[in-house]
């Protein structure tokens, strides 16, 4: 049987870990299943750098390296070798200073030493040597109070030269007055020097990818499966790019006040406008976006939805003679470990996760997932319904100043969890252990994950009455039970604390819904992406 190839294009920054991305889940889910067809074998084209975390990525996820083809770019540029060498030393721990280590030493002398006296003093025999040995001791004692007070008040002036150097702030004075300085060299609005650098070195790599390509024949069409590389359009042969979404259209406001999401928004604009042939999650973006906004012809967009998204294999234990005890331990288990690792305070890392309870929900953070209008809701709930849960979820707050800034004003702060990082296994253990999946996202590319992930483990979930939801959940009675208004935190609230108290109905009927969606697995999909190759390669 002769084997079909088809290369599949990635040209992620030299930052990014896959494990942490989307994306990176669709692809191992693509993988896993297209590995089981024996007609057809994909090749993964990308930079240098990205080769450990892709290959560290199929190899969490139980994908053998024989599965897939991967071809790079030779060698990475001096200037990302550097500063990947300078984050790496960022992660390490951070070794004591010589001083640090001369004086752990001297106390770990001085503590034997003293034992050793301790140890002559309560020996001794003679009355004489009993007196000498006292006498030594007090002058010792006196020396070492004597040492200790200078200690104490050398570094009581080292801290108040540091409070007073806090309150003049001469280095960040001197830091503003060089970020005014360097504001002059380029105009407003004009895309900062680091971004330009990063955008030109994603160009340089693209193109040397380009050539890559030109030089594997036997690849009969090509698949990217995000839009943020317009270099995919000017590959010779037939492609096809995937666009999940194109959020900021929706909510131009929210993304004007981060720069980088718009600077990437006009990157998805130009990968549209270059493009030809395209795939998408959902009717909605298809015709919403593709066709309405960018006029795409109908017939160059196929709409391919997910297949469910079963995070039980990840967590379940089996082998013992009750296994859901043994799997809830295990759930325990990690998220502890996550609580400890991710935790910003020690508040949270000493919770304990046995007798945790909470609302989970698992997003980057993002305008359009609509964060605040939860926390706004969950705080009606804990304060004016007395609900006892904690609210998880998965960004960094840093990150998403709206969010961060609410938390600390409405004091929420040891109530509102931010678990960010976590691995597969974490992530089905959070949804296993929450009480209830909540997803209040305003706009998505297809079915939010929320959906599947949740019920995969046997978690209710309510989420926003969204038009991409309304695709797959399309039964009028269990729309009524699960969703929420998403621009009305009151009915947020309300649905969430319905779901709490009929948590087991609720399940029950979204089960039953579920199983109806299992029902399309991720070789169903694949399928449909190589029936669309296998047409493109014949044109």
């Amino acid at each position: 049987m002769p084997v079909r190839r088809y290369g599949i294009f990635l040209a992620y920054g030299p930052t990014v870990d896959l494990r942490k991305e989307g994306l990176g889940r669709l692809l191992t889910a693509f993988l896993k299943a297209a590995a089981t067809r024996e007609d057809v074998r994909f090749v993964i084209v990308c930079p240098q750098w990205s080769r450990r975390t892709l290959v560290a990525l199929c190899d969490s996820e139980g994908i053998p390296p024989a599965a897939f083809d991967v071809v790079t770019t030779a060698g990475v540029p001096f200037m990302v070798r550097l500063y990947l060498a300078y984050l790496e030393r960022l992660r390490r721990p951070r070794r004591p200073s010589r001083l640090m280590r001369l004086l752990s030493r001297a106390r770990r002398a001085s503590a034997r030493h003293l034992r050793a006296i301790e140890r002559s003093i309560v020996a001794a025999r003679n009355p004489l040597t009993w007196l000498a040995v006292t006498l030594y001791a007090a002058i010792l004692g006196f020396v070492l109070f004597v040492l200790g007070g200078a200690a104490f008040c050398v570094r009581a002036l080292v801290r108040l030269l540091a409070w007073i150097g806090r309150q003049v702030r001469p280095i960040h004075n001197l830091s503003a007055a060089a970020g005014k300085a360097l504001s002059m060299v380029h105009d407003p609005g004009e895309e900062k020097l680091e971004d330009r650098l990063y955008r030109l070195l994603e160009e340089v790599e693209t193109d040397r990818m380009r050539k890559q390509i030109d030089g594997l024949a036997d690849i009969r069409a090509w698949f990217c499966p995000t839009s943020f590389w317009p270099a995919f359009n000017k590959i010779s042969r037939p492609g096809l790019l995937c666009v999940p979404d194109v959020v900021p259209v929706e909510f131009p406001g929210g993304f004007a006040r981060e720069p980088a999401l718009l600077k990437s928004f006009e990157i998805v604009e130009r990968s549209i406008r270059g493009g030809h042939n395209f795939v998408t999650y959902s009717a909605r973006t298809k015709w919403k976006t593709l066709v309405d906004r960018y006029a795409v012809k109908p017939e160059n967009v196929a709409v391919i939805p997910h297949a469910c998204w079963d995070l039980s294999a990840s967590i379940k234990v089996t082998g013992f003679s009750d296994e859901e005890h043994a799997t809830r331990e295990y759930c325990e288990s990690l998220l502890q470990q996550a609580l400890r690792r991710s935790g910003t305070d020690h508040y949270v890392r000493s919770l304990d996760s046995g007798s945790l309870r909470f609302l989970f929900y698992a997003s980057q953070f993002r305008p359009n997932k609509n964060l605040v209008m939860l926390v706004r809701a969950y705080e009606h709930l804990l304060r004016e319904r007395f609900i006892q849960q904690k609210l998880v979820l998965t960004g960094d707050p840093n990150r998403f100043p709206p969010l961060r800034d609410y938390v600390r004003t409405h004091g929420l702060g040891r109530d509102v969890l931010f678990l960010h990082g976590l691995s597969t296994p974490e992530l089905a253990a959070c949804y296993y252990l929450a009480d209830l999946a909540v997803n209040p996202s305003l706009s998505e590319g297809g079915c939010p994950f929320t959906l599947t992930e949740a019920l995969s483990v046997n978690t209710p979930v309510v989420m926003a009455r969204i038009p991409v939801t309304e695709e797959v959940v399309v039964d009028p009675a269990l729309q009524e039970m699960m969703l929420f208004d998403p621009y009305d935190y009151l009915d947020a609230s309300a649905r969430i604390e319905w779901a709490l108290h009929h948590r087991e109905s609720l399940l029950a009927t979204q089960r039953v819904a579920y199983a109806q969606l299992a029902q399309r697995t991720w070789r169903n999909v694949v399928d449909d992406y190589v029936a669309i190759l296998d047409g493109l390669s014949k044109q």
